[in-house]
């Protein structure tokens, strides 16, 4: 049944992708981005076993016409990329694209400050004129973003007190007669029946309610100018814990899996999943996009070209080439040397670039999956955390290492 839903999503989303996508090739080099806008929707708490029952039950017809397919949350189990499945996380890694060992927000604690780049700051830094908004429904988003907020990268920054016809109603006004470029819209009832009430017929009701919200922003979005071209972006920040959905936080397959869901046609990074990633656990749910990939797909939509050098996201886009996938990074601490490696789609003698920490490494061909780094002797004994990024068809994808290197 699942796989028939998803296939119905995947057909309807072709209706959405003819009313939403502009005519011009986003690939391409003579692509205005200017008029390039991106609508990311977060829905708290929503379970994406129990978005596919409301679909397939006629109870989010809305959603039903976006392309939607499984991620994961609470980065990679037993690595400095694990945190916890709360909403905090995974807020701040969908809204910077790194996990708990760059932003450390580890909590659901609204005296947290995000500690990386957001996409607001990366936004207003590429592009000083493009105008942004984050308008929550759970007001500690905004708070573990205030720097964002007191910097002037946010434009327009609301916090709704739980309220999410107040989130619809300001997010449907800023599309009908502001002129923001990318507006992040949190709605939160899906998480505060299920804390409640569990996955109960509330819960499904809470879903079709948000759908109906998300119906009114994209009605509001089909009234902007036609030579817009609107990416919508709908997820969520975790699962629930099985059997009775109340909670989360753990790193349960059910906790860890979310999903995403596009108005445009996705790469093989969301709509072909690995089937033997290189960690297997979670049922290879490892082989799934990640919710750090949201953000680096809103970069590629707006235009904005990451400098390798200074690149410091985990995820990969979910639109234009994905970069190498599945890239993984390992430490050998007592012979100094860290070995990084990936998967490569149909090799056929691209060019691959390493850094670290900004330096340029060397140069490979995509017939090659793997590199030891065995230069580290200039580096001091003792704890250190490196970057690394990898880049493959101008697509940078960036591991951060901790290492604690023997002396010499």
């Amino acid at each position: 049944m699942l796989s028939f839903v998803r296939k119905t999503i995947q057909c309807l989303c072709l209706m959405l992708i003819a009313s939403f996508a502009s005519a011009g090739d986003e690939t391409s080099a003579q692509t205005d981005y200017s008029s390039h806008k991106v609508l990311l929707i977060g829905v708290d708490g929503l379970q994406y076993e129990k978005l596919l029952e409301a679909i397939n039950n006629g109870d989010a017809p809305t959603l039903a016409r976006l392309f939607a397919a499984k991620s994961y949350t609470g980065g990679i189990v037993g690595t400095f990329t694990q945190q916890t499945t709360y909403s905090g996380p995974g807020w701040a890694t969908i809204l910077t694209g790194a996990w708990i060992d760059r932003h450390q927000v580890h909590g659901n604690d609204g005296l947290l400050r995000n500690k990386t780049d957001s996409l607001f700051k990366l936004i207003k830094t590429a592009a000083p004129n493009r105008q942004t908004a984050s308008i929550v429904s759970w007001d500690t988003i905004n708070d573990n973003f205030a720097e964002d907020i007191h910097n002037g990268y946010i434009n327009r920054a609301l916090q709704c007190h739980d309220d999410d016809r107040c989130v619809a109603t300001a997010v449907s006004q800023l599309l009908q007669s502001g002129d923001s470029d990318f507006i992040f819209a949190h709605f939160d009832e899906p998480d505060v029946t299920g804390h409640a009430m569990g996955f109960s017929p509330e819960y499904q009701e809470a879903i079709q309610q948000v759908d109906a919200y998300i119906s009114g922003l994209l009605s509001a979005l089909a009234t902007r100018p036609a030579e817009e071209d609107w990416l919508v972006i709908v997820a969520p920040d975790h699962g629930r814990l099985l059997p009775l959905g109340q909670n989360h936080g753990g790193q349960t397959l059910s906790e860890k899996t979310t999903f995403i869901a596009l108005n445009k046609p996705a790469n093989e990074q969301l709509s072909q999943p690995i089937v033997d990633p290189m960690n297997p656990g979670f049922d290879g749910l490892y082989g799934e996009a990640s919710q750090a990939d949201i953000a680096p797909t809103v970069l590629h939509h707006l235009g904005i070209a990451p400098n390798p050098a200074t690149y410091r996201i985990d995820g990969q886009p979910l639109l234009g080439p994905p970069g190498v996938r599945q890239l993984t990074v390992y430490a050998n601490n007592q012979e100094r040397r860290v070995t990084l490696q990936w998967r490569n789609q149909s090799p056929s003698g691209r060019p691959i670039t390493i850094y670290r920490d900004g330096k340029k490494l060397v140069e490979l061909t995509d017939h090659r999956a793997e590199f030891v780094d065995t230069e580290l002797q200039t580096i001091p004994a003792g704890p250190v955390d490196i970057n690394y990024v990898v880049v493959m068809d101008d697509v940078p994808v960036a591991r951060l290492v901790r290492v604690d290197l023997a002396p010499l």
